[in-house]
């Protein structure tokens, strides 16, 4: 996995501003006629767009570096990587045969594609405010202590009345959360983007099998947020889950005629053709899976998936929770602390 860490060595001052976190050579694989099918969440509106004008955000990967200097860095690596992936993703299409280096450079390939999104993004910013509350909570909620803390700050001379009174407001909105935590763009973005080696190094160990929509009239849709981790059944979907979990699957569309799945743990390479309703069904998890757009070539098969889910008029919610726990030390004292946990579609 050191390919990554090789792709990119000077500084970029100069890029593109509308930068693509869905790849547009990608989105042309759901083009019919040069034209994609958007679904836009929010409003429920159905139109078509050119794939250079769909899921792409103004200087979403630009930074300033120290030196208070645009840096176009990350978009220029992240095109360094779809240029690795576009041809390896065309094999997998046809059928050739790919080698292990091919294997490990679309396993970055989808590993970056999993953690660049707005959603991915978002849901890095939702965790990190999660661990911020439960730390409030396990620190700030015992208004003895907080009343200590303030008194070691204020000194001994401050009115011990006015401290208790604050000492139990601070307790109060601990408890209750209610407050919010605002978290910076950049640095979710850079918590996201430090997982990808994780997604990557799981995702090549699966079996990946390549599904084909053999009929007619029959086809893959994807979205703004084109990878999906789920539970391979319905009796762990409750189940906590990661992309290393035993019971997890990830579903990728290739194309519109195409898609990859990837389970189970020997690192095997099938393909397959998927059945009428199996399809349907792996339609409806990528949909559910989108942030706001659900794309593809058949326009009306986008409206029936989408009205069928309901996701007209609603919005993306994280999938991650913080939670805390109480974890036992080797000494058999316990230690209340929290983790990080994901529900499966």
């Amino acid at each position: 996995m050191d390919k990554f860490e090789k792709l990119s060595s000077k500084p970029w001052l100069s890029g593109p501003t509308r930068q693509h976190f869905v790849p547009k050579f990608y989105l042309e694989g759901f083009t019919s006629r040069g034209w994609l099918a958007v679904f836009d969440r929010a409003s429920g509106e159905l139109r078509k767009q050119r794939p250079k004008n769909v899921a792409v955000v103004s200087n979403l990967y630009t930074f300033e570096d120290k030196q208070d200097r645009k840096r176009f860095d990350l978009e220029v690596l992240f095109g360094q990587i779809e240029s690795a992936g576009a041809p390896i993703l065309k094999s997998l299409v046809e059928g050739k045969r790919i080698s292990s280096e091919d294997r490990e450079t679309f396993s970055i390939f989808l590993g970056i594609a999993a953690v660049r999104t707005p959603a991915a993004i978002a849901e890095a910013s939702s965790v990190y405010a999660g661990f911020v509350k439960a730390n409030s909570y396990l620190t700030l909620t015992d208004e003895t202590r907080v009343f200590d803390h303030l008194l070691r700050m204020e000194g001994a001379d401050v009115d011990h009345s006015l401290l208790k009174e604050q000492a139990s407001a601070v307790a109060k909105m601990a408890r209750e959360e209610s407050y919010d935590v605002q978290v910076d763009h950049g640095y979710s973005r850079s918590r996201s983007l430090k997982v990808w080696h994780i997604v990557a190094k799981e995702l090549l160990k699966r079996d990946w099998m390549i599904l084909h929509a053999p009929e007619d009239g029959q086809s893959f849709l994807t979205s703004d947020s084109p990878v999906v981790l789920m539970s391979r059944s319905t009796a762990t979907r409750n189940l906590p889950i990661g992309y290393g979990s035993p019971h997890a699957q990830i579903l990728f569309p290739l194309t519109s005629k195409y898609a990859l799945v990837a389970s189970g743990s020997l690192g095997r390479t099938g393909r397959c053709d998927i059945k009428v309703d199996d399809l349907r069904r792996f339609n409806m998890n990528v949909a559910q899976n989108c942030h706001k757009h659900v794309m593809g070539s058949d326009a009306a098969l986008l409206e029936s998936i989408t009205t069928e889910l309901g996701l007209a008029g609603t919005e993306w919610q994280p999938k991650s929770y913080v939670e805390i726990e109480r974890f036992v030390n080797a000494n058999g004292s316990v230690t209340p602390g929290a983790s990080v946990k994901r529900k499966g579609l």
